[in-house]
């Protein structure tokens, strides 16, 4: 008995402590230039172009895949701006995976050769249209940082 006990405390405090390896750090604009330039990515700051951003960032690949970056005033507006990019996408029909919580949520569809990613971690946001071809580079590269 005090053997299944301690084997459910070691269990239970194994526990705690992997749910404190899963928290996410928002990346800020110059990780995001730093990992999509190492991707092949074209970037350029953006950040006059968004009202209220602290950054905002686009990027493309010589296929045309796209990436946008965004740090807003707060988690709340990143909220809105999240829900805004994930209602505009296209699904074609399929359906979408749909990830949420407070301060992290993820999104994605693919609608015919495209793939589309909308990520938030507290007040950022990355949306990325790629190729379903570049699909798996690009969630490598998103999961990576958490996104």
């Amino acid at each position: 008995m005090k053997q299944r006990f301690l084997l459910l405390s070691a269990l239970l405090v194994l526990a705690l402590a992997m749910t404190g390896c899963s928290a996410r750090t928002a990346v800020d604009a110059n990780d995001f230039k730093t990992m999509a330039e190492a991707a092949g990515y074209t970037v350029t700051d953006n950040t006059e172009q968004l009202s209220g951003a602290k950054s905002y960032m686009s990027a493309t690949d010589k296929n045309g895949n796209e990436l946008y970056y965004a740090a807003l005033a707060d988690d709340s507006v990143a909220l809105r701006m999240y829900n805004s990019l994930k209602d505009g996408i296209q699904t074609g029909g399929n359906k979408p995976t749909n990830l949420d919580s407070t301060p992290y949520a993820k999104y994605t569809v693919t609608n015919g050769e495209l793939y589309y990613r909308v990520s938030r971690v507290n007040n950022t946001v990355i949306y990325s249209k790629c190729l379903t071809s570049d699909q798996s580079v690009l969630d490598k590269m998103l999961d990576s940082i958490h996104y």
